[in-house]
C-alpha cells in the first residue's frame, strides 16, 4: 500500500472492566499446535468483585507499520516482564486486525488484586483487552460483529488461555466436552442449567503470599508436554468435567465439593512431578486447608477450598451461611494470610463496557 493511499482516522478508545475467574476444573495442559487450544476441558465462576481495568487508545499513523507498534503500562507503571505476551498477542491477531497496521496503541491496564499472585490476574487483563480490541476494530471498520463477546473469548486464548471464560455471568465453559453440544477449543461457552442454590456462593481469597510467582503459569503448561503423568491427569479432567456439570445441575454438593478440591490438589501435584519439580503451595497453605477440612467435617457448612497456579487459597462458600463462615475465617484464617489479607467477590460478573469515545 502506498502511503498517500492510507485512510487517517482520529484517535480511537475503548475501555472495559473485566473479572477474574477461578476454575472448577482446571486447564492444565496444551494441544501442540501453537495457537493456546486446551488440552483437556474446563469450567471456571467469573468473579465479579475481582476485576481488571483496560483502557487502550489508538493513535493513527501516517504509514503501514510491519508489525505492532504498542506501550503498555500496569497500575500506571511499565510492565517489561508482560510486554512479550502482549506482543506475542497482538501478533495473533494482526491478521484479522487491521486497525493495528494503521494505529499504534496505548494500553493502560490495572487490577484491584495483586498481580501474578494465582488469582488470575492475565485471565481478568487479556479478557479486557481483547474485548477493548474486539470494539476498537468495530470502531475502525464500520462493521459489527454479530456476536462480539464470542469473539473477544476467542481471540483473549491467544494472550491468556482461562481469558477466554472470563466472558460470562454463567459458569464459563473452555474445551469439548460430550455434555454441551457448543462447547470448543476456541473459545468458552456459558453454562445453562446451574441450580439456582449455587447463585448465592460467594469466594474469599485467602493471601497466603502476595509476590509473584516463582514458576509462570506459561511454565508451568509447557512443564506438561514431558509430565509422565500428564495423560492420566486429562483422562481424570475428562470425569471431573461430568462430575462437575452434573453438580453444579442437581445441586449435588458432595460431588461438587469433592470435585472441586481433588481438581485443586491434582493441579499442585502435576506441579510437583513435573520435570523440574517445583512447589507454588507455602506451609500456610496446607494449614488453612488442613482447618478448612477441620471445620467442615464439625459444622457440616457448605464450603470447600480450590487453588489456582499459585500459594492463595480460594474459599467457595454459601452466603446463607455467611455469618457462621466469616468468624471462622477471621478467627482461624486469617492469622494465616500475609498481613491478615483476604479479598472477597460475589461469583458470576459479566466484562462492563466503561466507555467509548470515538472522535
Amino acid at each position: 500500500m502506498e502511503r498517500n493511499s492510507i485512510k487517517l482516522v482520529t484517535k480511537l478508545i475503548s475501555s472495559y472492566k473485566s473479572p477474574s475467574n477461578i476454575a472448577l476444573v482446571k486447564y492444565w495442559g496444551k494441544k501442540n499446535t501453537g495457537t493456546q487450544l486446551p488440552a483437556n476441558a474446563s469450567i471456571s465462576f467469573t468473579l465479579s468483585d475481582l476485576c481488571a481495568t483496560t483502557t487502550v487508545e489508538a493513535m493513527p499513523c501516517d504509514e503501514v507499520l510491519k508489525e505492532p507498534s504498542f506501550m503498555f503500562q500496569l497500575n500506571d507503571l511499565p510492565k517489561a516482564s508482560f510486554e512479550p505476551k502482549i506482543k506475542a498477542f497482538l501478533k495473533r491477531i494482526w491478521d484479522n486486525y487491521s486497525l493495528l497496521k494503521t494505529h499504534r496503541i496505548f494500553i493502560r491496564s490495572s487490577n484491584n488484586f495483586p498481580h501474578g499472585a494465582g488469582i488470575a490476574s492475565s485471565a481478568a487483563g487479556f479478557s479486557a483487552l481483547a474485548l477493548c480490541m474486539v470494539d476498537l476494530q468495530r470502531q475502525f471498520s464500520g462493521t459489527p460483529l454479530i456476536d462480539p463477546k464470542r469473539e473477544a473469548s476467542r481471540i483473549s486464548r491467544l494472550g491468556s488461555g482461562s481469558a477466554c471464560r472470563s466472558m460470562f455471568g454463567e459458569p464459563g465453559v473452555w474445551g469439548k466436552t460430550k455434555h454441551i453440544e457448543e462447547a470448543c477449543d476456541e473459545y468458552a461457552v456459558p453454562m445453562a442449567g446451574m441450580h439456582e442454590s449455587f447463585k448465592s456462593w460467594k469466594d474469599i481469597v485467602l493471601i497466603v503470599d502476595a509476590s509473584e510467582k516463582s514458576v509462570s503459569s506459561t511454565e508451568g503448561h509447557q512443564q506438561l508436554d514431558n509430565n509422565i503423568y500428564a495423560e492420566s491427569r486429562y483422562l481424570s479432567a475428562k470425569k471431573s468435567m461430568d462430575l462437575i456439570l452434573d453438580a453444579l445441575k442437581k445441586h449435588n454438593l458432595p460431588t461438587f465439593i469433592h470435585t472441586v478440591e481433588s481438581e485443586a490438589l491434582q493441579l499442585h501435584a502435576m506441579m510437583m512431578v513435573s520435570p523440574m519439580h517445583y512447589i507454588l503451595m507455602e506451609p500456610n497453605t496446607l494449614a488453612i486447608i488442613q482447618k478448612i477440612w477441620t471445620f467442615r467435617k464439625e459444622t457440616h457448612l457448605p464450603l470447600c477450598f480450590t487453588l489456582d497456579a499459585g500459594a492463595n487459597v480460594h474459599l467457595l462458600y454459601d452466603s446463607r451461611e455467611e455469618d457462621k463462615i466469616i468468624n471462622f475465617v477471621e478467627n482461624e484464617l486469617l492469622p494465616l494470610c500475609s498481613q491478615k489479607q483476604y479479598f472477597c467477590s460475589n461469583l458470576g460478573g459479566n466484562p462492563i463496557k466503561l466507555s467509548t469515545i470515538e472522535k
